[in-house]
């Protein structure tokens, strides 16, 4: 049979690998230096600026909700104009925030202008919205599979970056280590940002590198087709399937950030050094590389819900082993500590599913509005978790207070995602074409 004009002119690798090579570049350094590398920056700003760990804390807590209280704007936007329109000046503002970190911070204010206004904002649109919202563009059947390679790789930053900086900021300090972090978006992430690529259709492509669009089972008069078609933001918002999502995420988010803030401080206080915390913390991210690899590959073939519920269930326990874990308490102490390293990485490694699953319940039309409602539902506990972690040490000497309702919460978010049922997939009619 010959080929048809389109079927010749089709690249050979579909460009969505491409882009999917592009944004866990993208992500590794993101995640290494900012998501996850803000744990070593804890412990040096707050000795260098003379503030408490709630003060401290606050401010990272206050970039992490940025993420959330922008996202139905950023995704609004992202929905409009595309992702690669934000990418760009974003980037270009994380740049600039981190050179002026390395320069102009002296004091409490200073910190709290220069890392929420130009850090914060520039890599939450850049690398919390832009980059999801374009993965889910270009893959439908393999979402999870994709979006957890993504989230995977930005994993290996924490497991290589996290303990290289702590290793800067320890020779060299703070300062040297936001200027380095500078110089690498610069060098490796902002030329990324020109191959950026929307979706599919703009290169005449469809997700998955398909030929056709997914089709239901034919129904009603002859000559018609069902062909199946995303939610609106208002159909999605009448499931049931996305309040739990929403519920579930948001108590995730409770349970896990104000420890994972804290995360250096708080084996601190259990009896590790900072070196081998750091060691620890990075540890945790590899094996969170790995359990998102393996759960993003189940994910394209389990319910999302139960993987979900499984991940958070682990995380409570992980949570009760950290209660009662100490470093110099001996052999069983060391032991409980290191059981929380691993299933807190594995645990964690899961909550990428939350967003394949808000792609492959609801389409991808409106994903990054979605995805923004879900982020600015629960933005105000990315600032009160880890504050009330820090207010917890500075008031008892123990971050014991702490982790006890965390574990809670975890268990809590894991019942959330066990109830959730796929809603139904909504067809739209076409003329069959032959």
């Amino acid at each position: 049979m010959q080929q048809t004009r389109a079927q010749q002119e089709r690249p050979k690798i579909f460009y969505g690998w491409w882009m999917l090579v592009i944004t866990s570049w993208m992500a590794f350094f993101a995640s290494g230096i900012f998501f996850r590398g803000f744990t070593v920056f804890v412990p040096a700003l707050r000795d260098s600026l003379g503030i408490s760990q709630a003060q401290t804390n606050l401010i990272f807590s206050l970039a992490r909700a940025e993420g959330g209280l922008e996202g139905p704007f950023a995704g609004w936007l992202i929905d409009k104009f595309g992702n690669r329109k934000l990418l760009i000046p974003s980037v270009l503002l994380a740049v600039l925030g981190y050179f002026a970190l390395s320069q102009f911070v002296s004091g409490f204010w200073s910190f709290t202008l220069v890392y929420l206004l130009m850090v914060s904002v520039g890599n939450s649109i850049a690398f919390q919205h832009a980059m999801f919202a374009g993965i889910n563009q270009w893959f439908r059947r393999r979402r999870s599979l994709s979006i957890s390679i993504l989230a995977a790789v930005s994993s290996l930053g924490g497991l290589f970056l996290v303990p290289s900086m702590n290793g800067v900021i320890e020779k060299w300090g703070w300062e040297m280590a936001s200027l380095l972090a500078g110089v690498a978006y610069l060098v490796f992430l902002f030329p990324l940002c020109f191959l950026f690529r929307n979706k599919p259709e703009d290169m005449g492509l469809l997700p998955d590198g398909d030929t056709s669009p997914p089709s239901a089972v034919a129904r009603g008069g002859a000559g018609r087709r069902r062909v199946l078609r995303d939610y609106t933001v208002r159909e999605a918002l009448h499931t049931r399937a996305y309040w739990l999502l929403m519920l579930g995420a948001g108590l995730r988010m409770i349970a896990t950030l104000g420890i994972l803030v804290s995360i250096v401080p708080i084996l601190e206080d259990k009896g590790v050094s900072r070196q081998m915390a750091a060691n620890l913390t990075g540890a945790m991210f590899g094996i969170n590389f790995l359990a998102r690899l393996v759960l993003g590959y189940l994910g394209d073939k389990w319910p999302k819900g139960l993987l979900l519920a499984l991940s958070l269930a682990a995380e409570a326990v992980a949570f009760v082993f950290l209660f009662y874990g100490n470093w110099d308490a001996g052999a069983i102490g060391i032991a409980l500590i290191v059981t929380f390293i691993v299933l807190e990485g594995f645990g964690d490694g899961a909550g990428i599913i939350v967003w394949a699953a808000v792609g492959d319940y609801f389409g991808r039309d409106r994903f990054a509005t979605l995805r923004g409602y879900i982020t600015f539902s629960h933005s105000w506990a990315l600032v009160a978790s880890p504050v009330y972690v820090g207010w917890v040490f500075d008031h008892f000497g123990s971050y014991d207070w702490a982790i006890g309702p965390a574990a809670i919460c975890a268990a809590l978010a894991s019942l959330c995602f066990l109830l959730i049922r796929r809603p139904p997939q909504l067809t739209s009619a076409q003329e069959a074409t032959s």
